[in-house]
C-alpha cells in the first residue's frame, strides 16, 4: 500500500449482490475518502463456455440475464458508496471471467471482498472464488466482515509479526490503515517452539523466563523501528507462546481486522498462501487483510 496522501490507483471491490459485498463497499468508500482514492466496482460474469448447451438453447438468454442483474448489483453498491461519501469517484466494471482473474491483471491500491466466517458448505465457496483473489492479487487484499461490533473503530488491528519480509509488510500496512481510521494497533509474535516440538511450560532443561524475556524483548524491539513513520498510532505488543494460528484466532475475537502477511518464515518456500494466514481467512471472527 502506498503511504501518498492521495492515491492515483483505485481500490478495488467485488461486487455479488451479497450484503457482505454491500457492506465492503461502504467500507471502502469511507476508507476512499479518508485516503483520496477513487473505488472500482467490480462484478464478474462467467465466460461463454460456462454456460454449455444453454446458449444454443435460449440464444444467449441467461447470459443477458446475467449481466442485467450484476448492472443492478452494482448500481445499488454504487448508490451505497455516494451516501457514505459523495466526493469519492465511483466507477463500476463488468468483468468477463472471475474476478480473480481481472484482479491478476489490475493496477489496484487495495482490493476488498464481503466475507464471513467459513463454513463446511461456504469452504467450497471460499476455495473457489476469495482464495483465488488471494492467491491471484498483486496487492494486498482485506476480506470485509461486518459482524456484529468488529467494524468499531474503538476495536485494535491486530497484526502478526514473525520478522519475516512479509510479517513487517503487514506491519506497515497496519500501521498506515490504522493512522487513517484513528485505530491503535495490537503487535502480535506467538513464539511456538514449545507447542510444536509437544515439550509443554514443564520440560525441565528450558529456561523458559529467558525465552519469555527474550521474545518479548525482541517484539517490541522490532515495532519500534518500524513505527517511525506513524508515531501517532498507539502501538503495544503480546508476545505470547502459542501457534500463530490459535493465537490469532483467539485475538480475531475483540479485533476489528486481523493483518497477516500472505506467509510467514516458517512457510515452505515458494507456497504462495501460508497456512496461517489461510486458516484465518476461513475461521477469524474479524475482517483479515492479506499482505504481499
Amino acid at each position: 500500500m502506498s503511504n501518498s496522501t492521495d492515491r492515483v490507483r483505485p481500490i478495488l471491490v467485488g461486487i455479488d449482490g451479497s450484503s457482505e459485498a454491500d457492506a465492503a463497499a461502504r467500507w471502502a468508500a469511507a476508507y476512499a475518502a479518508k485516503v483520496r482514492a477513487p473505488v472500482r466496482l467490480i462484478h464478474a460474469v462467467p465466460e461463454g463456455d460456462w454456460y454449455g448447451s444453454a446458449a444454443f438453447v435460449d440464444g444467449g438468454a441467461l447470459e443477458r440475464d446475467l449481466r442485467a442483474i450484476g448492472r443492478k448489483h452494482l448500481a445499488r453498491a454504487e448508490a451505497a458508496i455516494h451516501d457514505v461519501a459523495p466526493a469519492v469517484s465511483v466507477e463500476t466494471f463488468t468483468a468477463d471471467g472471475t474476478i480473480a482473474s481481472y484482479v491478476s491483471k489490475a493496477d489496484a491500491e487495495l482490493v476488498v471482498l464481503g466475507s464471513r466466517k467459513s463454513s463446511a458448505l461456504r469452504d467450497l465457496t471460499l476455495g473457489s472464488n476469495t482464495l483465488r483473489v488471494v492467491t491471484h492479487a498483486p496487492c494486498p487484499v482485506l476480506l470485509m466482515r461486518d459482524a456484529g461490533g468488529s467494524a468499531d473503530v474503538g476495536r485494535p488491528i491486530v497484526v502478526g509479526v514473525d520478522g519475516s519480509e512479509q510479517s513487517d509488510r503487514a506491519l506497515g500496512a497496519a500501521l498506515e490503515i490504522a493512522h487513517t481510521l484513528g485505530t491503535p494497533v495490537v503487535a502480535v509474535n506467538y513464539w511456538g517452539f514449545a507447542v510444536q516440538a509437544g515439550l509443554g511450560t514443564g520440560f525441565e532443561n528450558v529456561d523458559w523466563v529467558s525465552i519469555r524475556e527474550h521474545e518479548k524483548h525482541w517484539v517490541e524491539t522490532h515495532v519500534e523501528t518500524m513505527r517511525e513513520k506513524y508515531p501517532d498510532v498507539a502501538l503495544s505488543t503480546v508476545s505470547a507462546q502459542s501457534s500463530p494460528t490459535r493465537g490469532l484466532r483467539a485475538m480475531s475475537a475483540s479485533a476489528s481486522m486481523l493483518v497477516v502477511g500472505c506467509r510467514g518464515r516458517g512457510a515452505f518456500l515458494g507456497t504462495i498462501l501460508g497456512s496461517v494466514s489461510q486458516n484465518l481467512v476461513h475461521h477469524a471472527d474479524c475482517s483479515v487483510l492479506i499482505v504481499r
